[in-house]
């Protein structure tokens, strides 16, 4: 297993010395894919120096819509494609699909319609992947966050509908708790697991609250999924006391679970 964490380029050194295995920045705030590649390169700069490899990000669409009336096609195939491109320059494998504000479905839109516009997206990430290599995996969300694709099971669901090599599931286990949803999604959606999420409960740091991280990690185990997990939680501003913690709690819970 190799293990990461959603944070910032300013954050990496911390990360890196408390033995982490790669960090996960974001698109929007790293990546910009707005910008041109002249105004990114210094940030790109930035990102080659870092003492770890950025093998995921998150964030992909802040602004803009990806589903309802106002959606542009024609911005979200350029900003897709860029995205990607800026992602395999600087090591990234992975590029999740949460954006929950981008693909909430307006009140009294059409759902069949929305429905369609998410499989389109979905269909430009997969052209774009084949470019690149980058894989985009979707993110379900709790419907705190976001109107759909609440579960694994659903994004499971949808990612074998699109069909393509490029676009696979992500599973999150805050949302997974705040849906009630069993660990027996991640095994149920195996074929197509690419990446996974973990915080404790409540969303503090790994090894803080409740959160059974070694059940996670059998289910993982009978997915047979060997890959990345990221933590993605609350550190209530004490990243540098507990990044190492975290870590050795998370391998702890793993200790002894195989996947063969």
């Amino acid at each position: 297993m190799r293990y990461g964490v959603c944070a910032t380029v300013e954050s990496c050194k911390i990360i890196s010395d408390a033995g982490y295995d790669y960090i996960e920045l974001s698109v929007a705030g790293d990546l910009n894919p707005d910008l041109s590649d002249a105004e990114w390169l210094p940030i790109q700069r930035k990102i080659e120096q870092m003492p770890l490899v950025p093998e995921a990000f998150n964030s992909f669409v802040r602004s803009g819509h990806i589903v309802g009336e106002h959606v542009d096609e024609q911005r979200l195939k350029r900003y897709v494609s860029t995205a990607l491109k800026r992602a395999s320059f600087v090591g990234g494998s992975i590029i999740v699909f949460g954006s929950g504000g981008a693909r909430q479905i307006p009140e009294g839109f059409s759902l069949e319609v929305a429905n369609q516009q998410l499989v389109r997206f979905l269909q430009i990430c997969a052209d774009a992947s084949e470019e690149t290599g980058v894989t985009v995996v979707i993110e379900p969300l709790c419907s705190k966050e976001c109107n759909n694709i609440n579960l694994v099971s659903e994004g499971a669901t949808l990612a074998r509908e699109i069909n393509r090599p490029g676009v696979r599931n992500l599973a999150d286990t805050y949302h997974m708790e705040m849906e009630g949803e069993s660990n027996n999604a991640i095994e149920e959606s195996a074929d197509v697991l690419a990446h996974v999420h973990t915080a404790d409960s409540k969303r503090l740091a790994p090894g803080t609250g409740t959160y059974d991280h070694s059940a996670m990690f059998r289910s993982l185990a009978r997915a047979k999924y060997n890959n990345r997990i990221s933590i993605e939680c609350n550190w209530e501003d004490a990243l540098a006391d507990r990044a190492y913690s975290a870590l050795q709690h998370l391998k702890g819970c793993n200790e002894g679970i195989t996947t063969q």
